[in-house]
């Protein structure tokens, strides 16, 4: 029985091909490292080229609609423009960077309950402009972890985002909620019991 992995979440699978249909769908650019803060300054231009593809991808994992995705992104980096010359690198730039999606897609859900939802384009239309989601595989294991994250919490889905599929430390991820770091650890044992189980109970049979 091959492993089934999202992110950091490792789950047994039957006959349900997600792990390379998951790399294509968000193939994890190199601001993944393990190193924990930058060394040096990136000039805006290369921070944006770096990490673009990472914030996008954070702001979908958070929530934020497909039809708002590239709005959301515009709004991001429009902010990270105007306070990078206050990052100090104290800490890593993922999670500076992830604290400023959370921000962004908070926003972007409250003037949506505002204004009233807005009509979903059809998937396939997505995925001519770019969504990742290529097939039926592919699509099922991007919706089952949108699902999921759907039935969570704003706080559950930051922490459930921000350690389990963008990987920062439990230290990061505290500094990013307001949570202290044992308070973490419990909600993401938790989250990858509710995940799996999710998992379970909604994947197609083959």
């Amino acid at each position: 029985m091959l492993p089934l992995r999202l992110g950091k979440i490792v789950l047994a699978k039957s006959n349900f091909a997600f792990v390379g249909h998951y790399r294509r769908l968000v193939p994890p650019p190199a601001a993944l490292s393990t190193q924990p803060v930058l060394q040096e300054r990136l000039p805006f231009q290369a921070l944006y080229e770096r990490y673009f593809a990472s914030t996008w991808r954070m702001l979908k994992y958070l929530g934020l609609p497909p039809s708002q995705l590239d709005d959301g992104a515009q709004e991001l980096w429009v902010v990270v423009h105007r306070r990078y010359a206050q990052f100090e690198g104290r800490s890593d730039i993922r999670s500076w960077l992830f604290a400023i999606a959370v921000n962004v897609e908070r926003n972007f859900r409250r003037a949506e309950r505002r204004r009233g939802p807005l009509v979903a384009l059809p998937s396939e239309l997505h995925a001519r402009h770019g969504d990742p989601a290529l097939d039926h595989e592919a699509r099922e294991a991007w919706g089952l972890m949108l699902g999921f994250v759907e039935t969570l919490d704003e706080t559950r889905r930051t922490v459930f985002v921000a350690s389990l599929l963008e990987g920062l430390s439990a230290a990061e991820t505290a500094e990013v909620t307001g949570l202290d770091e044992t308070t973490v650890y419990n909600r993401v044992r938790a989250l990858r019991r509710s995940f799996q189980l999710w998992i379970k109970q909604h994947r197609s049979e083959p």
